[in-house]
């Protein structure tokens, strides 16, 4: 009859043992999954807080497309408005655009309706992209903070 307790109390103690490393286990996981949730909820966020709308008239190609006089090339100049909840720099640096599918260069954001460098929700802003070639019909996509617009246009250069 002794046998079957220490064989019972063996199992028992055993049987803890294990449980305490499962449960061990899963806390440093389920921990290790709160932090990254976090992490990324925080990029979400700021994600969701930006959004850009291009004010352009894509009737008006004239205005959006000029000769580039120091190279061979073009400038595109589009209006961007800040339609999120987020101040945004008005830098080069934060916003990307491709034209007709190829990554150009910004050249210049630049703030039309006041004069400072923040762009702030309800805030216009001019954006200048350098490209090598453009004709027919042109789409520009505008990149700020992983939230993006499309113009597209119909341009022939006249000169």
């Amino acid at each position: 009859m002794a046998s079957v307790s220490a064989t019972h109390l063996i199992m028992f103690i055993g049987s803890l043992v294990i449980a305490s490393a499962v449960a061990g286990t899963v806390v440093m996981e389920v921990g290790e999954v709160s932090d990254s949730i976090e992490m990324r909820g925080g990029t979400v966020s700021d994600e969701i807080k930006t959004d850009i709308a291009i004010i352009s008239d894509e009737s008006q190609p004239d205005a959006i497309v000029e000769n580039d006089t120091t190279s061979d090339g073009y400038n595109v100049s589009v209006l961007v408005k800040n339609v999120g909840t987020k101040d945004v720099p008005a830098d080069p640096s934060v916003v990307d655009a491709l034209v007709d599918g190829t990554y150009s260069t910004v050249t210049a954001v630049e703030r039309v309706d006041a004069d400072t460098n923040t762009w702030n929700p309800g805030g216009v802003v001019e954006v200048t992209i350098s490209t090598a070639d453009v004709r027919g019909d042109t789409e520009v996509v505008v990149l700020v903070n992983d939230d993006e617009d499309t113009i597209t246009f119909y341009w022939e250069d006249n000169a």
